[in-house]
């Protein structure tokens, strides 16, 4: 089979069993807090099912569906433990002590545990606004899909299908290219 009939293949297996990716997402969503991004765990799952699609050896014995399930759902897993800033054995001893793990984005709280959203301070604003000039300038360095991906994404508020349409891609591959994009503009944060 040649690349491109082989591509053309991967490409209906993997839209086949898309359904299969948004089983296990909407497993895992409630249990998450709600600055996890259904897209995210989307994109991943996707990810997951694409390594699925390229490594499944069916004289192995089991179904498609069941190895492409443990695949999907370990993708997700390992994205979720990247997203995550505190390591594992902290979120043990808190949960053997019987208490939540601090969680990643709260309302700043007063004494009585009201919500107080205080002015921030003149430097927090300077450092906020140093980084978002960087994220543009990387953003701007991007190569030319990606920088497209991203902005339909973040400022058009379209969806990954969306994107897709309006592109002319599948949806695991404008999923594939949001996830390499982010971890482009990762890397050369950290770097800064």
């Amino acid at each position: 089979m040649n690349r491109a009939a082989r591509r053309a293949s991967l490409e209906a297996e993997i839209d086949q069993w898309r359904h299969l990716v948004w089983y296990v997402v909407n497993r895992i969503r409630p249990r998450l807090p709600v600055s996890v991004s259904e897209d995210e765990l989307f994109s991943a799952g996707m990810f997951g099912l694409m390594k699925a699609c390229r490594s499944y050896d069916p004289d192995r014995g089991a179904e498609f569906k069941t190895y492409a399930y443990h695949r999907v759902r370990g993708a997700i897993g390992d994205e979720l433990r990247r997203l995550d800033y505190l390591p594992r054995s902290l979120r043990d001893r808190a949960k053997a002590e019987g208490r939540d793990a601090p969680s990643i984005l709260a309302i700043p709280t007063d004494e009585d545990g009201n919500e107080s959203l205080a002015a921030p301070t003149a430097s927090s604003e300077v450092e906020t606004h140093d980084m978002i000039e960087v994220l543009t300038k990387e953003i701007e360095a991007l190569p030319e899909k990606m920088r497209l991906v991203m902005e339909l994404y973040y400022q058009k508020s379209l969806n990954m299908r969306e994107i897709g349409e309006q592109m002319h891609l599948t949806e695991s591959r404008v999923s594939q290219i949001h996830s390499n994009a982010r971890t482009r503009l990762r890397k050369a944060m950290e770097r800064k």
